[in-house]
């Protein structure tokens, strides 16, 4: 008896360790992907993969449908990420695909009308700009930007997410909407710790400076190229993925997944920008 006892045991023990280190693998907290408009198959499993790992927040960095003004794309979007949007906080960026429509902004009522908004999640603040509106140094966005990296102060996380990528090497033109001269040397005045856009419909890394490009648009659109190079360029995948965030004291850990959870990318991004990658590294286990 006392070995059938103990066997059940270990049994139990052994379930229940599997089950933590499970959880401890995807400890990340928070989502970023984004282009999920065209392919309603791939659309499916991607956020099947992001369900698996119970993100309590995700974000998009825009095009979430093919035509903001079409009302059925939108109730294929809900039926679609139904799961997610019920059981983790949403919060989009407004892609070209999506537009100027009122049925975006009909389906996030709590983003209250706005183009860009921030918000802080588990000691990062977030910024979501609209990359489809003007950005130059005299526009309104750009002086409500600057307004609110100053606010945030130097010593937290700091994420902006827009659509249209600084950096890229996919098919659409380089710095298509010519942000370049004005964000760039904003973000890293502020010390802005990465930016997180779509539009190229595959995975991209840069590291320009001390922060991080990340373009995240492998959603469910068709995949694109890698078409050009960049001296800045890590990483480049063509794959559906997305991207998971953890917070980890000193660094936030990124994990890139694809739709089947293979790990296709993994960095760890400073608070501080000013600190090196390796120190960063340094700080936090794993890759």
């Amino acid at each position: 008896m006392n070995r059938t006892f103990n066997s059940r045991v270990y049994l139990v023990l052994t379930f229940l360790w599997a089950a933590l280190f499970c959880r401890a693998a995807f400890a990340a907290d928070i989502v970023i992907y984004g282009d999920s408009q065209s392919d309603a198959a791939a659309q499916r499993k991607v956020v099947r993969a992001i369900m698996q790992v119970k993100p309590a927040i995700v974000f998009r960095v825009g095009d979430i449908v093919n035509d903001g003004d079409d009302p059925g794309q939108w109730e294929l979007f809900r039926k679609i990420a139904a799961p997610l949007l019920k059981s983790a906080e949403y919060f989009p960026a407004l892609g070209n695909h999506d537009g100027d429509s009122r049925l975006y902004f009909e389906n996030f009522p709590y983003i209250r009308n706005r183009r860009w908004y921030s918000l802080d999640r588990m000691g990062v603040h977030f910024i979501i700009l609209d990359s489809n509106s003007d950005l130059s140094p005299e526009s309104i966005q750009y002086r409500w930007l600057e307004s609110d990296l100053q606010k945030a102060g130097r010593d937290s996380f700091k994420i902006v997410l827009l659509h249209h990528p600084l950096y890229s090497v996919g098919s659409h033109r380089e710095d298509e909407k010519g942000l370049r001269p004005g964000l760039v040397p904003l973000f890293a005045k502020y010390g802005v710790c990465a930016v997180f856009s779509g539009h190229d419909h595959n995975y991209q890394r840069f590291l320009r400076g001390n922060v991080y490009y990340i373009v995240t648009g492998g959603g469910g659109s068709p995949l694109y190229e890698r078409t050009r190079d960049s001296p800045h360029l890590n990483k480049f995948v063509k794959a559906y993925h997305f991207c998971l965030l953890s917070p980890q004291g000193n660094v936030l850990k990124v994990s890139v997944f694809d739709d089947i959870l293979n790990e296709i990318d993994s960095f760890n991004i400073p608070a501080n920008p000013a600190l090196r990658l390796e120190d960063a590294q340094a700080l936090s286990p794993g890759k």
